[in-house]
């Protein structure tokens, strides 16, 4: 029985460990800035994600999909779901991703000149 329950745990622990993924398998250590509107937000556990929608240089709108750590992480630092408000303007800057007009957030500059770190700076 004691192995049997081990076998399960074990399994169990496998599928979890896979089931989260570090944003070395989808983002370079490339830092990239955007400017954009915001179009959509995703506001939940364990990843939220803003997507942005900016001009390329010929005019083209392109979207950008930014993702960051967890919304608990994000309302305990003060970025709740009111203050990335669709529409509104931001300047994100984070690590280029993988796939195209993707990005893992850094930095947050809102339209009033505030920014959000995602990680809070070394002292």
């Amino acid at each position: 029985m004691k192995k049997m329950a081990l076998a399960v745990y074990l399994m169990l622990i496998s599928l979890v460990a896979v089931a989260h993924h570090s944003t070395v398998v989808n983002f370079t250590d490339e830092i990239i800035s955007v400017e954009g509107v915001i179009e959509k937000v995703r506001y939940q556990n364990p990843h939220a994600s803003v997507l942005i929608k900016t001009m390329d240089v010929h005019g083209n709108e392109t979207y950008w999909l930014i993702e960051t750590g967890a919304r608990t992480t994000l309302e305990r630092r003060g970025v709740t779901l009111e203050r990335l408000q669709v529409g509104s303007r931001i300047q994100a800057t984070g690590q280029k991703g993988r796939r195209q007009y993707t990005m893992y957030l850094q930095e947050i500059t809102f339209e009033d000149g505030t920014k959000f770190r995602a990680e809070p700076e070394p002292n």
